[in-house]
């Protein structure tokens, strides 16, 4: 059975809570106008840029661009899906929501993951009972040496696979467990002889949990030299590498708390780190950090502090990771440990007060990146002046908090002796990576801002849409995620305005797409004449996008000319001719208004 939420149940649980009281709970709140102002909660600010309206049931943050409704708060902040989110506010309101029966094809794929968790779990149950056992002699004296404490064994459900080929093997036989399964999750494999062995042997195991606490997969470390020190399960329907971290389920409930995350290279860096209190912690599983790994924390947290080795390597693995961070509007820190040592190394010689001395010294990854690129270059000469901006300009690029991006800028500025001017004409050059971001240069145009107030009254007066939908002005919006916004509203109306900014988010599922709408709505003023400002703003998107034809097609006249294409030439005249009386037709009609 799964929780099905219908329309009429979403809108009672709307009905039922008051946005400003749900957010009153998890964020101190001021009135301020017809709005309520507080410290956003989900990006560090001195100065509130929080606003909450509780007329139209949405909130939005102006410093990070966030926004939303009840759900969409709730889930942000305590990390929840959209049915955890309404069943959360649904029990608060007293709704009960009903049940219905799985669709067949998420009966099987839930019933396949349910089977493959088991094995799992019967894979850590007999490693954990062999570390226990004689067979585990060798493994505890390892950990004892690695100084894990038996309540670090614990917790971490750590295990052992003992030398032999079919231990494994045995046990799930007898357990009557489908064999081909644990083939599916990497626990067996078949050899030469088409028999089935043990993948795990003679290793200290790492059961790998997900954030609900169930067994996905499984590290592990050899007990004698081996080809191949660590080795993870396989990738499965239950598990990817790419995107799951150890010791994320033991580290969460501290990671909501402490509001951050240390992110470490090694399993026994995580345990002896755990072992000294310092309990927010996760590791990468032996892989260069991911995306996805990223996207992950992001649910938890987005202050991160990497904690990799201070070598060569882990240092080159740190700041690859730059970008991704940026990408994903993480800005992380950096921790340096002297003398090239890693966490475990650390916090075993100098002691857990050492280490979160160290931890308080970190300094952000960005910054510890520009060092890096100045000291290793020559900014005394052009030459190397210019290698260091073109290098550091990418990465600044990618930075969307701008006042960040300044400081940084204006850091770099004093350090090489080049004027922030010069380093800006190289940073602005880059493209930015993302298709997601809103460019500010887009903003500042005409074409922009008309289209956001054509939205913005079509979201705040839903009765102009028909009015916009005759005009069929779609075609000339540019701005990708307004134009979509704008399909969207256009193919969902009915003629009943019954579209409002709450409605809006919860249909919407692009996250640009629903920060948009919070941000028209909060940021709308009265407007005296609507439809005179709808019809504004259609006859200036249509002008904007008229002007670009006619310059498309004098690059298209000049190069019939050179080529002396003398029918192409003409028929390129009589379609300029064209645009420009219909440009020339709604220019009589404008009527201008500020925007």
């Amino acid at each position: 059975m799964s929780t099905y939420i219908p329309d009429d149940k979403i809108a009672e649980i709307k009905e039922s809570c008051n946005i400003v009281h749900l957010i009153s709970e998890y964020v101190p709140l001021k009135k301020f106008g017809v709005n309520y102002r507080g410290l956003c909660p989900f990006h560090s600010e001195n100065e509130p840029s929080f606003t909450v309206s509780e007329s139209k049931q949405i909130f939005h943050c102006f410093g990070c661009n966030t926004g939303g409704n009840i759900f969409t708060f709730l889930m942000k902040f305590e990390h929840l899906s959209f049915p955890e989110a309404a069943q959360k506010l649904a029990r608060k309101g007293g709704i009960e929501l009903p049940q219905r029966e799985s669709s067949p094809a998420q009966k099987k794929l839930e019933g396949e993951k349910g089977k493959l968790l088991k094995i799992n779990e019967a894979a850590a149950s007999y490693y954990s009972n062999c570390l226990r056992t004689k067979m585990g002699e060798k493994a505890r004296a390892y950990l004892n040496k690695r100084n894990i404490s038996k309540e670090t064994i614990r917790e971490y459900g750590l295990g052992c696979a003992p030398p032999s080929w079919d231990g494994l093997l045995t046990f799930l036989k007898k357990q009557g467990a489908a064999l081909e399964l644990a083939q599916q999750v990497g626990l067996l494999k078949y050899g030469k002889k088409n028999t089935l062995y043990d993948c795990f042997r003679n290793r200290i195991i790492f059961p790998i949990s997900n954030y609900n606490k169930r067994v996905i997969g499984f590290s592990s470390r050899a007990l004698e030299e081996d080809s191949a020190k660590y080795i993870n399960s396989s990738d499965s329907l239950i598990y990817k590498k790419s995107s799951s971290l150890y010791g994320l389920n033991v580290a969460l409930p501290v990671i909501r708390t402490e509001d951050s995350v240390i992110l470490v290279e090694g399993n026994f860096d995580l345990l002896s780190l755990h072992h000294y209190g310092i309990k927010n912690v996760v590791a990468t599983l032996g892989t260069a950090l991911t995306d996805g790994q990223i996207k992950l924390l992001k649910r938890f947290t987005r202050n991160v502090t990497i904690a990799f080795d201070t070598d060569k390597a882990g240092i080159k693995a740190t700041l690859r990771s730059l970008s991704l961070f940026l990408e994903n509007e993480i800005s992380p820190k950096i921790l340096l440990l002297p003398d090239g040592l890693d966490p475990d190394s650390f916090i075993h010689r100098e002691k857990a007060d050492a280490f979160r001395k160290k931890l308080n010294q970190s300094v952000p990854l960005m910054e510890f990146f520009i060092d890096s690129v100045v000291n290793h270059n020559d900014s005394s000469t052009i030459s190397g002046s210019l290698k260091i901006i073109r290098e550091i300009a990418p990465r600044l690029s990618e930075l969307r908090d701008a006042t960040e991006r300044n400081l940084y800028i204006q850091k770099l500025s004093h350090m090489i002796q080049v004027t922030e001017p010069v380093i800006r004409t190289e940073l602005f050059t880059e493209k930015p990576k993302k298709p997601e971001a809103r460019e500010l240069l887009i903003k500042t145009s005409q074409q922009h801002k008309a289209e956001e107030l054509l939205l913005q009254v079509m979201i705040l007066h839903p009765e102009v849409i028909s009015q916009v939908k005759q005009a069929q002005v779609l075609h000339d919006c540019k701005e990708p995620h307004l134009k979509r916004l704008l399909l969207f509203i256009i193919e969902c109306f009915d003629g009943n305005q019954t579209i409002t900014p709450d409605w809006l988010i919860s249909h919407l599922e692009e996250e640009p797409l629903k920060n948009i709408v919070s941000e028209l709505s909060i940021k709308g003023s009265s407007i005296i004449d609507i439809p005179k400002t709808v019809q504004n703003c259609i006859q200036k998107i249509k002008t904007a996008s008229l002007k670009k034809e006619i310059q498309l097609l004098n690059t298209k006249i000049k190069e019939a000319e050179e080529g002396k294409d003398e029918n192409a030439m003409q028929q390129y005249l009589v379609d300029k001719q064209k645009l420009l009386e219909r440009k020339k037709e709604y220019a009589s009609d404008h009527h201008s208004i500020h925007l």
